[in-house]
């Protein structure tokens, strides 16, 4: 997200009896609005044109779900780790793609150990810096690979950061092969927010 065409549109989902007020961002690739723009809508209707929504507990601001329209990509749902204490503070959004929660779940890090989700079961995992919006790695297990998942994962990603007001992600030029195939096949929207590659890492689990 956050191409020459991306404006934001804030929702306010209507409040049921007995339930959180839902309060949505949704990332729309049209040129409706300026670039960067952020236009509060009626109602909770998303733009036809939408690409991710982040729908947040309105009092508390918990993010509770992070969706993605990318069709073609598997159901994905997620767990978010935080590393306040590593330095610099970091931010893991680890990747699940079972039917135990609808597509596009966020979990924090303590619900997760309460409903006994383990690590051994993600098929992918994005770590970040959200202070300065750095990527530092980014892994989809092999025998993931090529189903959209890096893609989907990093669109929700991004959206996290741009709900929570922090500075878009961006990554630098030191890639794997992988990584750089994956960068390869990005949309234009997305592939610009990745440096060109300046430097070749090794791969992270022993692939080509």
């Amino acid at each position: 997200m956050g191409g020459p065409d991306a404006w934001w549109a804030r929702l306010l989902d209507p409040e049921e009896p007995g339930q959180p007020e839902v309060r949505t961002l949704v990332g729309v690739l049209s040129g409706e609005f300026p670039p960067r723009a952020v236009v509060d809508l009626p109602g909770a209707r998303r733009p036809s044109d939408w690409l991710v929504a982040v729908r947040s507990d309105g009092r508390t601001g918990r993010v509770l779900t992070l969706d993605v329209r990318l069709p073609a990509a598997p159901l994905l749902w997620y767990v978010e780790v935080p590393e306040p204490h590593a330095d610099p503070a970091a931010t893991t959004l680890v990747a699940f793609s079972d039917a135990r929660h609808a597509d596009g779940t966020l979990l924090d890090d303590a619900a997760a150990r309460a409903l006994g989700v383990v690590g051994e079961h993600q098929v992918a995992a994005l770590r970040w810096w959200p202070r300065r919006g750095l990527i530092n790695q980014i892994y989809v297990a092999p025998e993931h690979r090529r189903l959209g998942i890096a893609a989907k994962l990093g669109h929700a990603a991004f959206a996290l950061q741009r709900a929570r007001g922090l500075p878009d992600l961006t990554a630098d030029g030191r890639r794997t092969d992988l990584g750089e195939r994956f960068r390869e096949g990005l949309p234009a929207y997305a592939a610009w927010r990745l440096a060109p590659r300046t430097h070749r890492q090794p791969p992270m689990d022993g692939a080509a």
